[in-house]
């Protein structure tokens, strides 16, 4: 009988220290026929106490981790999207830019064209009164010929007079169509400039969004590594203050008494 218990003795020593001081204080918990002391029941009391607060800190820091991880999954998704929209707006705001640039540049064109229309139609508009002018001072000159004599002296200038009406008329219309173009440019150059600073705008912002989710997730990723490393110091802590190991248990009881 006692070859057996050394035997059994034998293979429980084969299992970590700690293992081995829980399976005989239970044993001895379970067996009447060993005298079982009152440190050794508080002990086993203490060890179970401690496992289960173990169990309920280690649960609720898995609670803690599982909402962090599933804001990290949440903030993965939205990072993606938000880089996804931003790299669309950077394509976008260069684009945007470029019909900023023809469209600065198409106004800056049209503008110096319509200055030459003006230049153009302010002259014919000159020559036209001087004609007319002459024409009416020759007419007071002829007052006192013949009609005939009179339309004479006039034919020439009356005929010039005709050409001239035609080209301002026609420098007139060239103008007007010249500051409808002006105006339009303007508009488009106006609506694409506020377009794009629209766009730059939200790029601005998206981008500030996409620094932001990566630095909370770092934070995220921080406080998982951080956590998983708190539940495995606090419950290694505590199953070594429940279940000392055979040095430790032997060194306190030949601890010597200090008065």
């Amino acid at each position: 009988m006692a070859k057996k218990r050394r035997k059994g003795r034998h293979s429980t020593n084969q299992r970590s220290k700690r293992q081995s001081i829980v399976d005989k204080i239970i044993y001895d918990i379970m067996n009447p026929r060993y005298d079982i002391s009152e440190i050794d029941t508080n002990r086993v009391k203490e060890a179970l106490n401690s496992s289960s607060e173990v169990r309920k800190v280690s649960d609720d820091m898995k609670k803690d981790i599982d909402a962090v991880t599933n804001s990290i999954f949440a903030s993965r998704r939205k990072l993606i999207k938000k880089k996804t929209s931003s790299e669309q707006l950077k394509i976008n705001v260069a684009e945007k830019k470029d019909v900023v640039k023809r469209a600065s540049s198409y106004l800056a064109h049209i503008k110096s064209k319509a200055t030459a229309d003006e230049i153009k139609f302010i002259k014919t508009e000159k020559e036209l009164l001087e004609i007319k002018k002459a024409i009416d001072d020759i007419t007071k000159v002829t007052a006192k010929l013949n009609p005939t004599d009179a339309d004479i002296a006039t034919y020439g200038l009356k005929a010039s007079l005709i050409g001239k009406e035609a080209n301002t008329q026609k420098a007139k219309i060239q103008l007007r169509a010249s500051e409808k173009l002006t105006a339009e440019a303007a508009k488009r150059h106006q609506e694409s400039t506020r377009e794009l600073i629209k766009l730059e705008r939200i790029l601005a912002r998206e981008s500030s969004d996409v620094s932001d989710i990566a630095s909370n997730l770092k934070e995220a990723f921080d406080t998982i590594t951080s956590t998983y490393g708190d539940i495995k110091n606090l419950s290694l802590n505590l199953l070594d203050e429940s279940f000392p190991t055979s040095t430790e248990k032997d060194a306190a009881k030949t601890q010597p008494l200090t008065t």
